[in-house]
């Protein structure tokens, strides 16, 4: 009964349609048009967005391939890292609880013979997690340039883990062939 109605349903609305009244060339025509509007439906409802899911897909994944290369290359990093500040606190094991970055540079300025230059050697400290940095910075006034070199070669110490972040100099106003210097002096201590 119920196939009945429906294919007396279909009758009527293709009688309806006017369909029937067409000749073979106009059918052909107008199921043509049916037929490209199904394909661009299926075209543009699912083709297309299973593509651009495929494309986002892809370019999710390259991005993701470069993070994670990234990521391998900061690992790597960290390990050098953490190797060398094994490295470091080996070094500051080795040169004695009694050292200070303070007396050091006095002992080096003193054998440079440059320790009647120093204008003010001002000292501080900023504490880490492991290791406290300790810095001095110094003023160095009406010095020779070999002098000055002479001082700098005996500061920078990778034995003692002690090196220069800062360096200014200018030519002394008052003596030519003299400059003045500000040097910014850093070393790791164990924390206390």
């Amino acid at each position: 009964m119920v196939s009945w109605l429906n294919k007396n349903l279909l009758q009527d609305i293709w009688k309806k349609s006017g369909i029937e009244k067409l000749d073979s060339r106009e059918r052909w025509v107008l199921f043509g048009g049916i037929g490209f509007v199904l394909c661009f439906l299926v075209l543009q409802l699912v083709i297309v967005p299973v593509l651009d899911a495929r494309s986002n897909l892809e370019q999710s994944i390259a991005r993701k391939k470069q993070e994670l290369a990234k990521i391998r290359e900061l690992q790597q990093e960290y390990h050098i890292l953490k190797s060398e500040e094994g490295t470091i606190q080996d070094r500051i094991n080795k040169r004695g609880s009694g050292f200070t970055l303070f007396t050091f540079l006095d002992r080096q300025a003193n054998e440079a013979k440059v320790k009647k230059r120093i204008k003010y050697m001002k000292p501080s400290t900023v504490d880490g997690d492991k290791l406290n940095e300790t810095m001095v910075e110094m003023k160095l006034q009406q010095i020779t340039l070999t002098a000055l070199i002479g001082f700098v070669r005996l500061v920078e110490s990778e034995k003692n883990v002690v090196f220069i972040r800062r360096f200014s100099i200018q030519e002394s106003g008052d003596k030519q062939g003299y400059f003045d210097s500000i040097l910014q002096i850093v070393t790791f201590e164990k924390k206390r």
